[in-house]
């Protein structure tokens, strides 16, 4: 990296330092960070409206969350935030699920990486805490997550908190992601009367997940894609019954459970091994030829 010098008010020097002081970051990352959401912004919305225009009043901003997803709107604008954490997977002697450190930091960056992109959100900005020393294994962690959120186009990542001042025994860490997209393009509670809900990957959790085929991120963009995909839920620790009748019951729909696909539908999915996909019935041939491992899972009545 090269150094860059900007003269900036006494007053966004005091902001800096309160909010370096709060979370433990110095003021480069603060200023790293904030230019590259700010460049996502340019990179994202040039198209349809100027930044410079951009001047919120409280009647503009909304918010609206889907289990440890929250999206703000801001105009035009909407800021995707996700989030997931882990406990007890590692290789410290207390860990009950014995994984390597750069592992463990690939699978968690992708868990929330891909509930950005479900939203129709471009990944931006990841922030990861842990509650473990910096080194070895912390460093190790960190390499994974960089690893994965290359992959995936993420532009920057904060090294959040470790633990330095007590010796631990055990691992856990979390990640915030913060994902960038606009009204048009946001894809949230876009499902209709007559959808089709397939599910793609199959529910995994503990050792089924290490080393064994996932869905990935590329699958997920994929299937984002298709200009007759509506909704996309990934599946957590509750199962995918449990996920359908939760997303149902939010937007106030009723749904049509089909038992026999194939998959234990009360299992629970992990770090997002499986998801939900809901889809205009009239594209389920095209669907299936591009996507040939979903299964149906049910319809929306």
């Amino acid at each position: 990296m090269q150094p860059l010098n900007v003269r900036v008010p006494e007053k966004i020097i005091e902001r800096l330092d309160d909010i370096s002081k709060r979370n433990g970051v110095s003021r480069s990352e603060i200023i790293r960070s904030s230019l590259i959401v700010y460049l996502n912004l340019l990179e994202n919305l040039g198209e349809f409206v100027s930044l410079r225009d951009l001047k919120l009043f409280p009647r503009d901003i909304r918010s609206e969350r889907f289990r440890d997803t929250s999206i703000l709107h801001l105009k035009d604008l909407c800021i995707v935030i996700s989030s997931t954490s882990s406990g007890a997977i590692g290789s410290k002697d207390e860990d009950i699920i014995k994984i390597d450190e750069r592992e463990l930091g690939r699978i968690m960056a992708r868990c929330v990486i891909i509930k950005m992109i479900s939203f129709g959100a471009q990944p931006a900005l990841l922030v990861s805490n842990l509650s473990v020393e910096y080194h070895p294994m912390g460093a190790r962690i960190f390499e994974g997550i960089f690893s994965e959120a290359k992959r995936a186009g993420v532009k920057d990542i904060v090294e959040g908190h470790t633990e330095e001042n007590f010796k631990t025994r055990q691992t856990a860490l979390s990640i915030v992601g913060l994902g960038i997209t606009d009204e048009k393009n946001l894809k949230f509670g876009v499902s209709r009367r007559g959808d089709l809900i397939f599910v793609l990957g199959d529910p995994k959790v503990g050792y089924e997940v290490i080393g064994s085929d996932m869905i990935s991120i590329e699958d997920v963009k994929r299937v984002r894609k298709l200009h007759y995909i509506h909704d996309i839920i990934p599946v957590g620790r509750k199962g995918i019954k449990h996920q359908l009748y939760e997303f149902c019951g939010q937007f106030g729909h009723k749904i049509e459970v089909n038992d026999n696909t194939g998959s234990d539908i009360e299992k629970s999915a992990g770090p997002s091994t499986s998801i939900l996909i809901s889809l205009d019935k009239r594209y389920t041939g095209d669907f299936q030829r591009k996507m040939k491992e979903v299964r149906l899972i049910g319809k929306i009545l």
